[in-house]
């Protein structure tokens, strides 16, 4: 029980804590695909 204490799980927001490092996370990772593909055609055309 001890363990549970000293990695914050009792904290009462914990689960709003870990959903909202879990969205931010899919967000960055959706974010950057995203990105790379609209770059693409761009930075095809400059390497020329």
């Amino acid at each position: 029980m001890e363990i549970l204490l000293h990695s914050g799980l009792e904290h009462p927001n914990t689960l709003w804590i870990a959903a909202a490092a879990v969205i931010s996370f899919v967000l960055g990772v959706v974010s950057t695909t995203y990105g790379r593909r609209i770059a693409a055609p761009f930075r095809d055309s400059t390497e020329e």
